[in-house]
């Protein structure tokens, strides 16, 4: 297997003892990796701990020690603390993951739906984002009723999207471009209209029966108890042909899978193989946290800071937060069945596995697992849910999930996807860019959802045109904009969500003419991330609303320091930083760069900059 640390092929004077154990190091480094992190990334999290700041000080102390120490053993410097820049990630953290919702991004025959030819037809534009990875939203046959989170046939393409030769296109293109792709695995539910849950409700002697929940009326003749579905109403349906109820969390036509029969673990498993044998890079695993119920169907709490005056009954799934779902979500168990999928990946050679699951910290990061044995990450929605963007509350968020990942484990951040208003909507155009520039400088893999990187916005979804089953999630799933011309270079047809109305204004060859466009800023920061991604991070300081921080590598004493401004109105600040000789690399106007004085810098409203110094002089 590929291992984490690519050693280079440079001559190095060691004493024999000294070589004997350096072969033994990275012997027992060897044996212990096994595509994990390696010692020297764990250093990496060692230094986002809370003694993360004294490290800088003290490089700049001990520069001439290490000076003299390199003059004696330049090899030490190679195997020394946190990586630098030009030693090898594994692929998925050095980089960008991109979310493609594949009905919005590109049609290419007319039908007003993108498609699977239609995003290969875009590889290039991918390959020159600077993107690492392509994420699809489900492509897989479906009734369609939630956009393909309904499925009914997990090894086929949906004709909406293509055929199965066009995937092989697709991932030969994305392949031969360097680029990766990851699926989006839907295990919670199914559709209704699966042959497994045809054949479930056939009967209760049905051999599939027990492949989903099903369950009697409860004394008075209802629902067996009174869990609550994530779209709104009771989360059981009553099948009149056998008298019983099914349980599904999210709509009725998505009937949850009975994961406490190895006949589903086992069927689940083989549609991962399935993909992973066509040679897909990996997974990200929908709903996660939904897999596993209280076999004893007992009912769940009232919440007790639940307000019915703050609930519109009319907005679906309101009512599902009035309960404490502790016997739907996260359940004992649940990690054993995730942590069965880590080794169908494992079976294969680096792999990556993500999880979706909406929860407190403490709880989401238990995904990560034990020494790297279930999920590589679960995503860190707490940006995207954000409603506060000041700098403290920002900050809090970076060191809240910093310091509770566990030991060894990497980062990950997320501004926007296909469930959530768009981060330019959100948080506003002034500061959309500033926020671009946050996540893809922050230690960890970033996630971009499409068009944030040319500023797309949330669309007016008519009702007569509303297509999604949970309303309010079509503003934010509208298609790409390519250009100013009919339907943005989306289709020829009729597209199947309305575009939005500044599309001739924030379209990708209006910003690929602009040198200071957000698409320009995208590429550089795509492109400027690579020199810092291995190194350090540390907290320096929030001044009123703006917040800075350093990526710093001590054997180099290279040091990055980010400086964002999340006010509307400009800011001077007196920035008390160990960094040496700064200099301007970008600001996210992209109208300035060179020297600065970090005793008095002034950043316009929403305005981020990233300096480059030095630790030493």
């Amino acid at each position: 297997m590929e291992s984490d640390l690519e050693l280079k092929d440079e001559t190095i004077q060691m004493s024999p003892d000294d070589l004997k154990q350096e072969e033994e190091r990275l012997f027992a480094l060897d044996s212990e990796s096994d595509d994990k992190e390696t010692v020297e990334e764990d250093q990496i999290r060692a230094l986002t701990g809370p003694d993360k700041y004294v490290y800088i000080r003290k490089a700049i102390g001990a520069g001439v020690l290490v000076t003299l120490v390199a003059l004696v053993a330049s090899s030490v410097a190679l195997i020394a603390t946190a990586p630098r820049c030009n030693e090898k990630l594994v692929w998925w953290k050095s980089a960008i993951i991109y979310q493609c919702y594949p009905r919005s991004f590109q049609d290419s025959n007319g039908d007003g739906s993108g498609d699977l030819a239609g995003i290969t037809s875009r590889v290039q534009y991918l390959k020159d984002l600077g993107v690492k990875v392509v994420w699809l939203n489900p492509i897989f046959a479906s009734p369609q009723k939630d956009n393909g989170y309904d499925i009914s046939d997990y090894t086929s393409i949906d004709p909406l999207y293509g055929t199965l030769s066009d995937f092989n296109s697709l991932l030969e293109a994305l392949h031969r471009e360097g680029l990766y792709l990851i699926l989006d695995f839907v295990p919670n539910h199914t559709s209704d209209e699966h042959p497994w849950f045809i054949e479930s409700r056939s009967g209760v002697t049905s051999a599939k029966r027990d492949w989903y929940v099903w369950a009697n009326p409860s004394q008075d003749g209802g629902p067996p108890n009174n869990w609550q579905s994530v779209f709104g109403g009771s989360a059981w349906s009553l099948d009149n042909l056998t008298g019983q109820y099914y349980l599904h969390q999210f709509s009725d036509f998505q009937p949850d899978l009975n994961y406490r029969n190895p006949e589903v673990i086992s069927a689940m498993q083989s549609v991962l193989s399935f993909w992973l044998d066509l040679g897909v890079d990996g997974f990200r695993v929908d709903a996660a946290k939904f897999l596993l119920e209280d076999p004893y169907l007992r009912n769940e709490s009232v919440d007790p800071s639940f307000s019915n005056t703050t609930c519109n009954v009319s907005i679906p799934g309101c009512l599902y937060n009035s309960l404490i779902h502790n016997l739907t979500t996260d359940y004992p168990g649940l990690h054993d069945i995730t942590r069965g999928w880590r080794k169908v990946l494992d079976c294969y050679s680096n792999k990556l596995m993500v999880a979706e699951a909406y929860d407190p910290i403490d709880i989401v990061v238990q995904y990560y697992g034990t020494n790297g044995d279930e999920f590589n990450f679960p995503f860190n929605f707490f940006l995207l849910g954000n409603t506060n963007w000041t700098a403290s509350a920002v900050s809090e968020i970076i060191s809240t999930w910093l310091d509770n990942m566990p030991s060894g484990a990497w980062a990950n951040w997320v501004l926007g996807n296909h469930d959530n208003p768009r981060i330019a909507s959100k948080a506003g155009l002034y500061l959309a860019r500033a926020l671009n520039v946050l996540l893809l400088t922050l230690p960890g893999t970033p996630t971009t959802y499409y068009g944030e990187e040319i500023l797309m916005t949330n669309v007016f979804v008519p009702p007569n045109q509303t297509q999604d089953v949970y309303q309010g999630r079509d503003v934010e799933r509208t298609p790409m904009q390519w250009d100013g011309g009919l339907n943005a270079g989306f289709t020829s047809g009729s597209p199947w969500l309305p575009l939005a109305t500044n599309y001739t204004t924030f379209n990708v060859m209006n910003e690929s003419l602009s040198n200071t466009s957000m698409l320009a800023l995208y590429k550089q920061l795509a492109s400027l991330r690579q020199e810092f991604i291995s190194f350090a991070y540390s907290l320096d300081s929030v001044e009123g609303n703006v917040l800075s921080f350093h990526r710093y590598d001590s054997s180099s004493s290279v040091d990055y320091l980010v400086v964002i401004n999340f006010a509307s109105e400009s800011s001077t600040v007196a920035i008390k930083s160990p960094s040496l000789h700064p200099q301007l690399l970008l600001s996210s106007m992209l109208d300035k760069s060179g020297p600065v004085d970090l005793s008095n810098l002034s950043l316009r409203g929403g305005e981020a900059l990233i300096i480059k110094g030095s630790l030493t002089v």
